[in-house]
């Protein structure tokens, strides 16, 4: 099981006793992952999904029907309780399963032309006085539906369930929600921002995608949403994974500082003996001398392991290795 399921496994499991928040929640699913139908039953249309802002006019709306479709049978099971709850709509789910890719199971949630529709679309936002209907997200955030913070927690909690994925934190940091339009991550954004969290959207291919890619955001994010079980597996994971690659790099940076000591060792030994060569050591000072017998016989020792053995300052050692590469430099003209 991939780590957005055990995700939506948690947040299926949250249902609020307020109805202000089962309603949000319901809202968010329906908003992002909805179709609204026209004229006849829902199961014998396509039906057209509505962009944000578009308005139709319907003579009494009794012709109107919703199609919702989500691969997590948790979240179907959980739009169908609410819809009942809230509205007793009499909510149809089809099963099938894809032809292509993973084949997993698709459950498609229709609530046909009923009494009490007409109800549900006025409370959503969906139609007004008028008998006009639409996906003006705009007006969301004043609201009553968005008011109370908890109904704000549970509207993100509906809108993860409708399009949401976050990748498993052992690969990398990424949540997303897939959104058809722009405007409907504009509203995520501002709620985020109520809770400190700064989303982006970007947008991929027809649709807009809004984004988190940072540890501390996606935890704050699970938090909210009411996924607490998954949150603590993610803590874990995060928390093993940096401190694993906290260790790497101690690691890099150790080994990185002994080739670089070896390194240096070497050339410093390939200058003493070209000295002797040339000049030998008693044509040395005495502490040029000294520093060049104390490096030939430790080659590959660190300026500090060397500077203790001799019992020198460090850098009154490094200054007589450095005399003596000047040296060695002259002979090779």
């Amino acid at each position: 099981m991939s780590f957005a399921s055990s995700v939506k496994d948690d947040l299926v499991r949250v249902y609020s006793q307020k109805p202000c928040c089962r309603l949000a929640e319901l809202l968010a699913f329906i908003r992002i992952n909805g179709n609204i139908r026209l004229g006849l039953a829902v199961s014998e249309n396509q039906g057209n999904r509505l962009p944000s802002g578009a308005y139709y006019q319907n003579s009494g709306l009794s012709g109107l029907g919703i199609s919702m479709t989500t691969e997590h049978a948790g979240s179907a099971r959980k739009i169908f309780r609410l819809s009942k709850d809230l509205f007793q709509l009499e909510t149809k789910i089809i099963v099938h399963r894809k032809t292509k890719l993973r084949k997993n199971q698709v459950f498609n949630l229709q609530i046909g032309p009923q009494t009490g529709l007409e109800k549900l679309l006025d409370l959503l936002g969906f139609a007004d006085r008028e008998q006009l209907w639409g996906l003006e997200a705009g007006q969301l955030l004043a609201s009553e539906s968005l008011i109370k913070p908890c109904c704000r927690r549970a509207y993100l909690r509906g809108a993860f369930l409708a399009s949401g994925s976050v990748n498993d934190p052992e690969r990398d940091y990424h949540l997303e929600i897939t959104l058809n339009d722009k405007e409907q991550g504009s509203l995520l954004q501002l709620l985020l921002a109520d809770f400190m969290i700064r989303a982006k959207i970007v947008r991929r291919k027809q649709a807009f995608v809004l984004y988190l890619k940072d540890g501390p955001n996606i935890v704050n994010m699970l938090n909210i949403m009411g996924s607490h079980r998954a949150l603590l597996d993610f803590e874990n994971t995060r928390v093993v994974k940096e401190v694993r690659n906290q260790v790497n790099r101690m690691v890099n940076f150790e080994n990185a500082n002994l080739n670089k000591t070896v390194d240096a060792g070497m050339r410093q030994c390939a200058d003493i003996r070209l000295i002797e060569r040339k000049l030998g050591f008693s044509g040395l000072p005495a502490v040029l001398r000294q520093a060049a017998e104390a490096r030939m016989e430790a080659p590959q020792a660190s300026l500090n392991e060397l500077s203790k053995q001799m019992g020198v300052g460090r850098s009154a050692l490094n200054h007589r290795l450095r005399r003596l590469t000047e040296i060695a430099d002259g002979f090779r003209g």
